[in-house]
């Protein structure tokens, strides 16, 4: 069996910390010749065409693929009925203007790119001429803005939440020139860029001048804002729920959800992230969900009508004696008294069929 972690190149530093932790092979182009006992994680991957893989695929591809797309995952998410009303309205930039004219939508607007990565492709517009610079700037969707109250980013696995970060204001300039710092040097690193320590720090330094600290719109770490992480019993349970219903609906085994709660106390999904910048407790967090799932994977538990059908051969085995065969049923051991004790141990109805299956065949 062979086990690889597909990443692309913006997700490659968390991709492949975690193929040396977890001993997967690492990956920025697809894998081939598997066979059907191998396992696949995507992490982040970024193709062009849809992908044929054989094997268990964790983040299939396809289903990456489809949720880079922004606008068609809302789409996705609110065509569900169990998660529209955690979706802020929102329309293409075509049909913006109507939608304002017939009052389907209402300002303020964010717009946005249909592929978009943290604040960059963002427009607030407070009227209808900044919807239409936005436009001619670019935006492609537009969205109701959600007043927030909290913003959370919660990482789901497999029909869970795993872990939970949520934004806090980090408004200090020493805070915000470390958090620039240590992105540039990522960068730098993967690009085998020198950087002089010295001077990074006197132009950080100037830059930050130029910052409004926090941003109270856009809730980035560009902008004076940090996650930091919290109980997952402190995260409201409606926001948890919404949060593993958007990863499922998106056809994801598992993503870090940006979601928040409105002044009013709704629930907002943003978007999902398949591939998210991960270290610390995160990073370890999926290193033990990853873990397990393998695990699983690699030895699969043994179903309830399997341990039935077990249970009632070694019965009948021990009722019948070493030749194997059932007597007759007047002379039958499995009277009525064993059949109430083998029944006793039945927990659901696919045991019991399973029970009545195993005994049918025994007697033939």
């Amino acid at each position: 069996m062979a086990k690889y972690i597909w990443y692309s190149g913006a997700t490659d530093i968390t991709g492949k910390a975690l193929a040396e932790a977890l001993n997967l092979v690492g990956t920025k182009t697809r894998p081939k010749n598997l066979s059907a006992s191998d396992i696949v994680i995507g992490w982040g991957t970024k193709t062009k065409d849809k992908v044929n893989l054989s094997g268990t695929v964790l983040n299939h591809p396809d289903s990456i693929k489809l949720n880079r797309n922004k606008f068609g995952s809302l789409k996705t998410m609110a065509a569900n009925a169990n998660l529209a009303a955690n979706i802020a309205d929102f329309c293409d930039a075509s049909e913006v203007t109507t939608q304002l004219n017939n009052g389907t939508l209402v300002l303020p607007l964010v717009g946005r790119t249909k592929f978009h990565q943290g604040g960059k492709g963002f427009w607030l517009c407070l009227t209808r001429q900044h919807v239409a610079k936005a436009i001619s700037d670019g935006a492609q969707y537009f969205q109701t803005y959600i007043d927030v109250k909290d913003e959370y980013r919660l990482h789901v696995a497999f029909g869970k939440v795993i872990y939970a970060v949520k934004k806090i204001e980090n408004p200090t300039e020493a805070g915000w020139i470390a958090q620039r710092k240590e992105k540039v040097l990522d960068y730098a690193q993967k690009n085998n860029v020198n950087i002089d320590n010295t001077t990074l720090d006197y132009v950080l330094g100037r830059v930050v001048k130029e910052a409004v600290l926090p941003d109270r719109i856009v809730r980035s770490n560009k902008r004076g804002w940090k996650f930091s992480s919290v109980k997952l019993s402190n995260v409201p349970t409606a926001l948890k729920n919404a949060a593993i219903k958007a990863v499922e609906v998106s056809g994801l085994d598992f993503g870090a959800v940006d979601c928040a709660m409105s002044a009013d106390s709704a629930a907002f999904i943003i978007e999902i992230n398949s591939g998210p910048g991960l270290q610390g407790t995160a990073l370890q967090k999926y290193i033990d969900t990853f873990t397990e799932k393998i695990r699983s994977i690699e030895h699969p538990p043994v179903s309830a009508a399997k341990r039935a059908v077990s249970a009632v051969a070694g019965a009948a085995k021990k009722a019948v004696g070493a030749d194997h065969t059932v007597p007759s049923k007047a002379k039958s051991p499995m009277s009525a008294a064993g059949m109430a004790r083998l029944m006793q141990n039945v927990r659901n109805d696919d045991e019991a069929r399973a029970v009545i299956e195993a005994l049918m065949e025994n007697r033939g």
